[in-house]
């Protein structure tokens, strides 16, 4: 049977039909061979988009594709069963599963199928070469990196690319392949193989579930390994149980966090424990500059904001921790709901912030943020959805609006709010930008959007980059860090690692601040607000700093 080796590109789209966003498939690169692995054909093709008018810019400088090169392919439809002809027969092999869950979806949007017509046997080669070379499955190994791993000369093929990714898959192969290990691992694509590709693994969230085991619930001491006891009560967090715990033996105090997946293998349950973190209280801060911005304390409320949005004809504000009714490690404006503090408590304090920073309560809108790089327009009938109403969007983490009499929020304790103001047009947009969302451009893509949908001209954009964490105290391990190096310019945001500090550091300020650039925002319109939440926890919440136990701050932008 022959082996081909299969690379899709694609463009996430947004549909109205599915009132979401589709990874639309835009071009089909694949290599043939034998069992000997000597080349016999390739096939390379482009596919005409059918949802969005236009490639994002991202994708086009990522894979140097354009709207030109698109135009002359083929719809979908057309284009696989082209494919299909040419494959025949064969053992379909892609570099993780991601082109195949995309393939289904788009066989499901376009051909009313989740079948794929010419998958009949196939092979996760990202998964067999990581288990082959005793890399682990943990986390998932790159393609680029495989290739560096194993010390392969790629440097005459373009990455990103379809064909050229599908011939790069191959030299991989060519360095684990063992006809025997191929065969044991090759999957038939039969009913139950799609029942296993589309589950979704989901979190249980829910310690009633009849799934939870009252052994899960039980920690070992850290320090002795005795048994303890739990000496708070479980809170819900960021789809992790957390509650503190006392050795029975030894008295050691430590947190717990328990973390139940249900995938389709079963019930995946992870348990760390922690130190207690050291909760600060809120300093006692007078009102004054800091960094490029400025601590404004209305009626003992602490509101950031920056000097250089002054007479744009917007109000904007970022909360502190000053000035609200929440205790504890949420003391004392916490604007998060769901993180264990009272509901009433954060509706109190969303209510005294919006009075003191000159918002109108009512008129808060915000989206479900899951470090994603997805928009949504909002107007008056989206007022209160996500702090009075219920959430009804998923995976949002930036809006935009040209209305008056909406204010758009998003949250952060680290990660980076990101403001942008069209004068012009009179519109706005505020984005939550994680390092995920960093990493994937969420500054451009934010750009785009209003240009698309204000007409917005990147020129003449006034941006800023709002309080989170600095790059002195943003330190990652490898597999984050080689997600900033594979940008252009990184050695502009990345710190490598040293002899005296063995970890990679992230600037998420001047990263986002080039997106910006590259979008066309003229350096001038760009304020680096300066501030970090974790330098400042004491007047900021910080996620690293309290390991979690913390409230949010929240990012509000509106037109006057």
């Amino acid at each position: 049977m022959d082996i081909v080796i299969l690379d899709l590109e694609w463009n996430a789209a947004y549909s109205r039909r599915l009132q979401g966003y589709i990874n639309e498939i835009i071009e089909f690169g694949a290599v043939k061979c034998g069992e000997d692995l000597q080349v016999k054909s390739v096939f390379s093709c482009f596919v005409r988009p059918q949802v969005s008018k236009h490639i994002s810019s991202t994708i086009a400088s990522l894979t140097s594709i354009t709207d030109e090169n698109l135009e002359e392919g083929l719809p979908f439809m057309q284009a696989a069963a082209r494919f299909k002809r040419w494959a025949g027969d064969c053992l379909i092999m892609t570099w993780g599963t991601s082109d195949i869950l995309t393939l289904i979806e788009n066989c499901r949007y376009f051909g009313r199928s989740e079948r794929v017509p010419f998958l009949k046997q196939y092979l996760d080669l990202q998964r067999y070469s990581q288990v082959r070379m005793g890399w682990g499955t943990g986390t998932q190994v790159g393609l680029a990196t495989a290739a560096e791993l194993l010390e392969l000369d790629v440097s005459g093929m373009d990455h990103h690319r379809a064909q050229d990714d599908s011939l790069m898959t191959l030299e991989i192969l060519k360095r684990v392949y063992d006809k025997e290990a191929v065969g044991a691992a090759v999957d038939v694509c039969d009913a139950e193989f799609y029942r296993r590709m589309t589950f979704k693994t989901h979190y249980i969230c829910d310690l009633s579930s009849p799934l939870v085991e009252a052994s899960h619930l039980r920690f070992a001491c850290p320090k002795c390994g005795g048994e303890s006891k739990r000496t708070t009560r479980w809170s819900l967090k960021n789809k992790s149980f957390r509650a503190e715990f006392a050795c029975k033996t030894c008295g050691h105090p430590f947190a717990g966090r328990l973390i139940i997946k249900q995938k389709y293998e079963g019930l995946a349950v992870n348990k760390k424990t922690f130190p207690l973190p050291e909760i600060q209280e809120p300093r006692d801060a007078q009102p004054g500059p800091l960094g490029q911005m400025r601590l404004e304390m209305p009626g003992g409320v602490g509101v950031l904001r920056f000097p250089a949005f002054d007479g744009l004809g917007v109000t904007h504000a970022f909360s502190t921790r000053l000035g609200g009714v929440s205790e504890g490690e949420y003391a004392a404006m916490n604007l998060g709901y769901n993180r264990g503090d009272p509901n009433e408590n954060v509706a109190q304090n969303f209510k005294i912030f919006c009075e003191a920073a000159g918002f109108e309560a009512e008129s808060l809108v915000t989206g479900a943020q899951d470090h994603h790089v997805n928009i949504k327009r909002v107007g008056l009938e989206e007022r209160g959805i996500g702090i009075w109403r219920e959430k009804v969007w998923e995976s949002v983490d930036g809006l935009c609006t040209d209305v008056r009499g909406v204010t758009l929020v998003i949250y952060t304790a680290d990660c980076v709010p990101l403001y942008f103001v069209d004068e012009e047009h009179h519109a706005i947009g505020l984005a939550h930008a994680g390092w995920r969302g960093t990493a994937a451009g969420m500054a451009k893509v934010m750009v785009e959007r209003m240009a698309d949908e204000f007409g917005t001209d990147p020129a003449k954009l006034v941006t800023a980059v709002g309080p989170s964490i600095c790059q002195a105290c943003f330190e990652v391990d490898e597999p984050v860090a080689q997600e900033f190096l594979a940008l252009p310019g990184a050695e502009k945001f990345v710190t490598l690692p040293t002899e005296t500090d063995r970890k990679y550091h992230v600037d998420l300020w001047e990263c986002n601040r080039q997106f910006l650039l590259e979008a066309g925002v003229r350096e001038e319109n760009i304020t680096i607000g300066g501030v970090c939440t974790m330098c400042e926890s004491d007047l900021l919440f910080s996620h690293r700093r309290t390991r979690g136990h913390r409230g949010s701050n929240c990012a509000m932008l509106a037109l006057k």
